[in-house]
């Protein structure tokens, strides 16, 4: 059995967690640069918003219906994501981290009842609203997809609901194909084309024509509708490339501050490399005035270039002297600058082998240095050691007006109890 366990309104339960006084009222996250709304709670949802709008249209409805806004706080999601995790860890032999807020929990090879499933389901519920402070819900089938789609269904049933094979058809019957994992809209408006108006439907579709319709995802996702594993579990391959890159809150017209972002970005960047155990050899740096709707052609300026290292490194300084060398080169007086964007290129697995020219004393010191970098931000917070130039000067950060403390990972913002 497989069970799916998802926390509910995930990133509006985490900002409600340490603010007691918004349990029940509605709650609203916005995304970078408090552009849009990404994430909100069912209360929030009744006062006539929805996922996608943009702020600045309903600014005046979230302050008339008493929506109370948050910019993302990705470091509180990820460590309230983490402290879940730690939970499903000490029930389940495997655990696949699908999502941020969602996680399968497989139990293969347990002869357990129905009922023991239930009983595994309400106590991970009931542990985690109580020692986190998330609500969830868990769906637990045989496969995946009918796991998620046990988990859609779970809030009718306590929280917690339990495949059972004569229920299946009937739940199946009164679910759009839309519905399923891996169909999505487009692919059910195809289905519909040829008759198949329900997952049960789908379900009881010849594989050969699931194949030709669907591909090998449609064919894996008939399988699995079936109770046959079909999709396994997903292990996160390595990046090619890695990206770092935000959109500024203020138009940037000097270089000094877009070298300020160009470090921070850069050493975003090499922080991921260094994670999946990589290095590089090439840095690209592209900056843009993001004017792509103006008229007006003379305010429309985008440029990039590429640095190429000597050999492949995760050094930091060696790779932010690289990007700082090739921004003069794109850089073009008189353009408001809104994107400046750090892309890694040429990245191979890390390796303790030194360049013939190079001191190997040196380089360990390189290694050690990173390491100690590393352990000191994952123990104290991001940017707790940083380059000085990142801090030099001040503005051009991303726009963050509601954001929440950080009080899981900020020993000054712990909440004290008096």
């Amino acid at each position: 059995m497989i069970l799916h366990a998802d926390g509910n309104s995930f990133y509006a339960s985490c900002e409600q967690i340490y603010r007691p006084d918004l349990r029940g009222k509605p709650v609203a996250v916005l995304s970078n640069n408090d552009g849009i709304i990404i994430a909100l709670n069912k209360e929030a949802k009744q006062c006539g918003i929805k996922r996608g709008d943009p702020y600045f249209k309903v600014r005046d409805l979230c302050a008339m219906r008493g929506i109370t806004v948050f910019s993302s706080n990705y470091t509180l999601y990820a460590d309230i994501s983490r402290r879940i995790t730690s939970i499903y860890m000490e029930y389940a032999p495997q655990i696949e981290e699908y999502s941020i807020d969602e996680s399968f929990l497989f139990f293969d090879n347990c002869n357990w009842s129905i009922k023991d499933y239930e009983e595994i389901g309400f106590e991970l519920k009931r542990r985690i609203a109580k020692e986190v402070g998330i609500p969830i819900c868990v769906g637990a089938a045989p496969t995946k997809t009918l796991a998620k789609l046990y988990n859609k269904n779970a809030k009718q049933h306590g929280g917690v609901f339990v495949y059972r094979e004569e229920e299946i058809d009937a739940l199946l019957e009164q679910t759009e194909c839309g519905t399923i994992w891996g169909i999505g809209p487009a692919r059910a408006k195809k289905l519909a084309y040829f008759g198949i108006r329900n997952a049960l439907m789908l379900k009881n579709m010849p594989l050969g024509q699931a194949k030709k319709l669907l591909t090998i995802q449609g064919f894996a996702t008939v399988q699995e509708l079936n109770g046959i594993r079909s999709i396994e579990r997903v292990t996160r391959e390595k990046k090619d490339v890695i990206t770092s890159s935000r959109q500024f809150s203020i138009k940037v017209y000097d270089i000094g501050t877009l070298e300020c972002a160009l470090v921070e970005y850069t050493e975003l960047a090499v922080e991921r490399m260094r994670a999946q155990g990589s290095e590089c050899r090439a840095v690209q740096v592209c900056i843009s005035t993001c004017n792509y709707y103006s008229d007006d052609k003379n305010l429309q300026y985008s440029n990039a270039a590429i640095a190429r290292l000597p050999r492949h490194t995760s050094f930091i300084p060696d790779l932010v002297n690289a990007a700082r060398f090739v921004l003069p080169h794109i850089f073009r007086k008189g353009y408001g600058y809104k994107v400046l964007m750090v892309t890694l290129l040429e990245l191979s697995p890390a390796k303790n082998q030194f360049c013939l020219f190079c001191d190997p004393e040196q380089e360990l010191k390189k290694d050690h240095l990173m390491e100690a970098v590393d352990t000191i931000n994952k123990s104290y917070g991001r940017h707790c050691l940083t380059l000085a130039k990142a801090q030099i000067k001040d503005g051009w950060q991303m726009k963050r007006e509601f954001l929440s403390q950080n009080v899981t990972t900020d020993i000054e913002k712990v909440p004290a109890v008096l």
